[in-house]
């Protein structure tokens, strides 16, 4: 695959709800071919992940597990239950408690030490989350009777007005003769538009982390078949091959990533809502409108 091609796939990474999550039965010793599938799992993973796609990210990061046993995996697994409409906060715990209690090899990749770590740190609040959310189905809910009481106004009221553009606007009404002042906060979509590209580039950082351990695994089996990278047959040719892909989008999604997240912290600094205030009286005979913005 060449290097635009891998450029490519990094930036679409930075770019249903199953039956069960415990089903994940994976091969006794995988293949090539099954750390190549969960590749491609755990990337359309991940860009459904930006897009808080949470029943895409569950099925795309179960399936990359079924074939491929990585600690993320279950990381991505358990935070998509969580948000899940409705969320599944039963299977959220299991899946937490399962990766808390995982033990891993003294050499094992950051990433996997990482996302155990999340795991003990997350499991105690998502254990809350279900206590809490059982105790409320078994409550019954009781809404108070109240009579409203109208009160005359003998001073200015700010009265919040909603709107489709994310504005949040106040009109005050003085007392007569006064004017009226609205005041609006305008937001930019720079910030938002930031927002999107960092997470983008951290998603991007992390399929990167992915590749980049699966490249060393794939590297691995490589150098027991060809020695120096001497390979002699066809099936040895195309797993130097995958190697060299593999590599290569590791490096496309490093690079990428950096400067993704880069440009997204720059925008959303950049990106600040600002503030518009409208003045409208009447001093008896004209009409006066003023503004700062």
């Amino acid at each position: 695959m060449k290097l635009r091609t891998s450029v490519a796939s990094g930036l679409l990474v930075a770019s249903i709800a199953l039956g069960s999550t415990t089903a994940w039965a994976q091969p006794a010793a995988p293949t090539g071919a099954d750390r190549n599938a969960a590749r491609e799992f755990a990337m359309q993973g991940m860009a459904a992940n930006g897009r808080q796609d949470w029943p895409v990210v569950l099925d795309r990061f179960t399936q990359a597990e079924q074939r491929f046993h990585a600690p993320i995996h279950l990381q991505y697994i358990a935070t998509a239950l969580e948000r899940l409409t409705p969320p599944r906060l039963a299977e959220s715990v299991e899946v937490w408690r399962r990766l808390s209690n995982e033990t891993l090899a003294p050499d094992a990749p950051a990433p996997f030490r990482a996302a155990v770590e999340t795991a003990r740190r997350e499991l105690p609040r998502v254990e809350g989350l279900l206590r809490a959310s059982q105790a409320s189905a078994a409550t019954p809910v009781t809404t108070p009777v109240t009579t409203p009481v109208t009160t005359p106004v003998t001073a200015p009221v700010t009265t919040p007005v909603e709107n489709t553009t994310s504005q949040t606007v106040s009109v005050q009404t003085p007392p007569p003769g006064e004017g009226n002042v609205t005041t609006r906060t305008v937001a930019n979509p720079l910030r938002t538009i930031g927002f999107v590209v960092g997470g983008v580039g951290v998603a991007a950082l992390i399929g990167g982390a992915i590749t980049g351990v699966m490249a060393g695994g794939a590297f691995s089996d490589l150098e027991a078949a060809c020695p120096n990278r001497q390979c002699t047959n066809s099936t040895d040719l195309a797993r130097r091959d995958d190697v060299d892909t593999l590599s290569g989008m590791t490096n496309a999604l490093l690079i990428g990533g950096g400067v993704l997240a880069a440009t997204g912290v720059v925008m959303v600094i950049l990106g600040a809502p600002r503030t518009e205030t409208v003045q409208v009286g009447f001093n008896g005979r004209d009409l006066l409108i003023g503004g700062r913005f």
